[in-house]
């Protein structure tokens, strides 16, 4: 991984600031505010095969100038469905550690990283100090940082700028339902409907839905 990110410090990638990762979805952007914050994090909650995953990758495809990362111990991550969604394996640094410990230091040490532009993680059982310390390394390198995480963590103290909720919806193809969970600085906007087409890859957004009765042990702010 080392010998990685000294290759990755040798790109150039235009001195450009970057305010916004965008979703890769303008309707959805628009109501999130622009996107997922880059120098921040991005907390997405969701079962297995909910959204979650779709939702980073399609994030991850919109770096067109630099390089991101994924960082994830289960081995979850398929780099042939993170290429039709348009990632860019060619400027993608994996990282697979089963070990949780080494995974951890493996991402902090990726979101220190001012060439990456975004990094994609999903490592189990964060607790509030371990995001703290991850908050403040996208803070410092400016990258957009977004964490999956398993809804039985949404009880934990949130750091993240963003913290989504993306889960499967019964109907007719294949449907995810985006539920804004907590947003720095703005309303609350309701949860919004995407509709997929698995074989053009196209999105389209429904309707916005109503609100749903309060999560269960959903987290308060202290970021």
């Amino acid at each position: 991984m080392l010998a990685k990110l000294e290759s990755l410090r040798a790109l150039d990638l235009g001195g450009q600031a970057r305010h916004w990762l965008c979703t890769g979805t303008p309707e959805l952007d628009e109501h999130l505010g622009g996107g997922f914050a880059c120098g921040a994090v991005t907390e997405i909650f969701g079962e297995a095969g909910g959204g979650a995953w779709w939702l980073g990758l399609r994030a991850l495809a919109q770096v067109r100038a630099g390089v991101c990362a994924i960082v994830e111990p289960a081995g979850g991550f398929f780099p042939p469905g993170a290429a039709s969604l348009g990632v860019d394996l060619s400027k993608l640094l994996v990282v697979r550690e089963p070990n949780r410990k080494k995974a951890l230091w493996a991402l902090e040490r990726v979101a220190r990283e001012k060439q990456v532009c975004a990094t994609l993680a999903a490592i189990g059982n964060l607790n509030d100090t371990e995001v703290r310390r991850l908050q403040l390394a996208a803070e410092s390198s400016g990258q957009a940082l977004i964490l999956l995480r398993p809804p039985a963590e949404l009880s934990r103290a949130s750091w993240g700028a963003l913290r989504l909720l993306a889960r499967s919806e019964p109907g007719p193809g294949r449907q995810i339902v985006v539920e804004v969970l907590r947003i720095r600085g703005g309303a609350m906007p309701r949860p919004i409907l995407l509709e997929l087409d698995d074989d053009t890859m196209a999105v389209r957004t429904s309707s916005l839905l109503s609100h749903r009765q309060d999560h269960a042990g959903r987290a308060g702010s202290v970021g």
